[in-house]
Formats: structure tokens, sequence, C-alpha cells
């Protein structure tokens, strides 16, 4: 049985997908597997109502493992890039390791300037979604801002930064945006002009 829950992430709200099982249990289980599918097991005669409130109580947290599996799966195309073109994957490998080095000094950069308290960081391979900001303070970036001009990886910094501060994309957010990087829409456009171009070939 399919049914969602939606949940706001770096101002859009994000609809994922769930599958519900029903089994001979007394519990309900949550199991989400490679590529971010969420199954919950409920007993046979659990109520739906009951099921969806839990299910929204524990959104945040199943958001997050969503998050984790979709990074696996990330992991797991790599290894299969390496079978097929093993010189493009150790190029990837290195520019992930150095995302994680350039991208944490970026962070920590911004922070010191916009203020704003994270809990952790996280490197991954969005083709489209260049950064996020979870609920809880998780960034997420792309390694292939590593690709792209330093001041449009700037800017996607500053962009989730922001979001620590204000959860949406108010006036109130642009213009703390604004306030960091006066040219923001320049890098926002190239990003959306270029974006397809930052591979590895």
């Amino acid at each position: 049985m399919r049914n969602s829950f939606t949940i706001r992430d770096n101002g859009t709200v994000q609809t994922i997908d769930y599958t519900i099982v029903r089994s001979k249990r007394r519990s309900i289980g949550f199991e989400v597997r490679a590529g971010g599918r969420i199954t919950v097991r409920i007993p046979m005669r659990a109520s739906l109502n009951t099921v969806k409130e839990i299910v929204e109580e524990k959104k945040d947290w199943l958001y997050e493992m969503y998050l984790k599996q979709k990074e696996k799966t990330d992991t797991l195309s790599l290894r299969e890039a390496e079978r097929s073109d093993p010189r493009t994957a150790y190029l990837e490998k290195k520019y992930r390791q150095a995302a994680k080095r350039y991208i944490y000094e970026r962070v920590e950069y911004y922070i010191e300037l916009i203020g704003g308290h994270y809990s952790s960081i996280r490197i991954g391979d969005q083709k489209t979604r260049w950064g996020s900001c979870s609920s809880n303070g998780t960034l997420s970036f792309s390694w292939r801002l590593m690709l792209a001009p330093p001041r449009v990886l700037d800017y996607v910094v500053i962009h989730e930064i922001c979001h620590l501060t204000y959860m949406n994309h108010s006036k109130d957010f642009w213009d703390l945006v604004s306030a960091y990087d006066p040219d923001y829409k320049e890098h926002r456009k190239w990003l959306k002009e270029n974006g397809d171009s930052l591979i590895l070939s």
C-alpha cells in the first residue's frame, strides 16, 4: 500500500513515498533500503490513521535515513563506474575527497560571518540540487561544485547557511544571502545554465 509524507527541506516541500506492509507483528517497524525505499511494517489490525500519525512523528528521522540511503546508492554508482572507466572513477574519488575538505573550510568561514549552527556536513552526487539544509541542521552539498567557479561554490554554501536562519525563500532570506553574496543572482543563473556541464569527461 503506497503512502507518502511531506517535509520542508531547503525551502521546498519534498514528498517522500513509503510502502505499508501488514504482517503478524505486534509493533510498527520501519525499514529504509538502498535508493531510499521506505517500508513501514504494521500489525494486521493496526489503524491506518494511527500509522500515519506515527510516520508524521518520525518523518524527520525517516527523511534523514532516506538521504543516507540515497547517498549509499551514489557510492554504488561510483563502484559501477570504476568497473567501466577506472580513470573517471579515480578522478571522482579525488574530487569527493577534496570537496570534503574544501567545502568544510568554506562552511566554517561563512558560519563565522553569518552565524547559525549546523549538525553535520554531507557530500553527495546531486546533479541538479547542489545543496540542501535539513530541518535538523544537516548541510548537504554535491561534490560536483568543485568543478564550478569558486564564487559559485561559495554562493551555494552561503545559500544553505542562510537556511539555518530562514528555512524558506522569503525576502528576509534573500536579503541575508545578498549581504554576503551581492552577485548571488549571477551565480544562481550560472548554475542553471552550466550545471549540466559539471561532469568528468
